[in-house]
């Protein structure tokens, strides 16, 4: 049984790209037509979401039902939901006010497009939306979910999760961002979206809170590996984000490396309690540790 998935898993990149086509699909799907008076916002809103990213929060919330053997279709719409937040996150990083960004994967930030009033209202939108879906797959799924699915929500974009991240990120200052509190930050912004990644599927199939419990490390440490990645790859590039303060700033190279080989191997720990049937989050986690783009 190990062989076999260990062989499935071991391209990687695969996986994702089957896995984010159909991430893809749906978010079109769910996201709201330009149509009438509403047109440019709403067109704000799916050019915020559509025009690129990994998908790998989704990616793992569709791992997770996989995990429990349950078909994509029973954590879909709470696998959008986090992609939807995520995009608000980003359109709110990139206004003027914060980090004053022109470019959002090579392309203009969704500020720049449609203008200061339309992005915070597109923010809004989304995460409007991203509350319905997690309330619709409760619903679906029956039984008394929909208060705890929206909770896990909230905890993750408020002020114990991505509004406290983005707060300490600006408040700080560049000298205070010592490798402890950049990884707070991380924890807070990118970790607090992966954790939801995996507590609102966890929640939606009724994983028991041990197993909960494991899913939600695992992630935390995906989460942290998943950004400190991004900042050892912005700081060898001149890209949007280079020259900003992370956490390859803050050690070097070699130590970020290890760093990220530790909180892979924390991730696999975690797992444990899953044995063999955690194999494709372990390859996931793996690739996370391990990519240069």
């Amino acid at each position: 049984m190990r062989g076999a998935l260990v062989k499935i898993m071991s391209q990687p990149d695969t996986y994702l790209v089957k896995q984010t086509a159909m991430v893809n699909d749906a978010l079109a799907a769910r996201l709201p037509m330009p149509s009438g008076e509403g047109a440019q916002l709403q067109e704000a809103m799916r050019n915020a979401v559509l025009s690129g990213g990994k998908r790998l929060r989704p990616v793992f919330s569709l791992a997770i039902a996989e995990l429990r053997n349950a078909p994509p279709s029973t954590v879909i719409d709470a696998a959008c939901a986090v992609e939807m937040a995520h995009a608000a996150s980003l359109i709110l990083d990139d206004l003027p006010c914060m980090d004053n960004a022109e470019l959002r994967r090579g392309q203009p930030c969704t500020h720049v497009r449609y203008g200061v009033a339309t992005a915070l209202l597109a923010c809004v939108g989304l995460l409007s939306e991203a509350y319905r879906l997690v309330a619709r797959n409760a619903d679906a799924r029956g039984g008394n979910r929909a208060g705890e699915a929206a909770t896990a929500l909230s905890e993750a974009l408020g002020t114990s999760g991505l509004v406290m991240g983005q707060h300490l990120d600006l408040t700080l200052g560049d000298a205070a961002m010592a490798c402890e509190t950049v990884e707070r930050v991380h924890h807070l912004k990118a970790g607090a979206l992966f954790v939801l990644a995996a507590r609102l599927p966890a929640i939606l199939l009724d994983i028991p809170p041990v197993e909960q419990s494991a899913l939600e490390s695992f992630a935390r440490s995906v989460g942290l590996a998943f950004q400190i990645g991004d900042d050892v790859i912005d700081a060898r590039s001149e890209g949007e984000d280079a020259g900003r303060p992370n956490f390859a700033d803050q050690a070097a190279h070699p130590a970020a490396r290890q760093r990220l080989a530790a909180l892979t191997r924390e991730a696999e720990a975690a797992l444990a309690p899953f044995g063999d049937q955690a194999q494709r989050l372990m390859e996931l986690a793996r690739y996370v540790g391990s990519r240069t783009r």
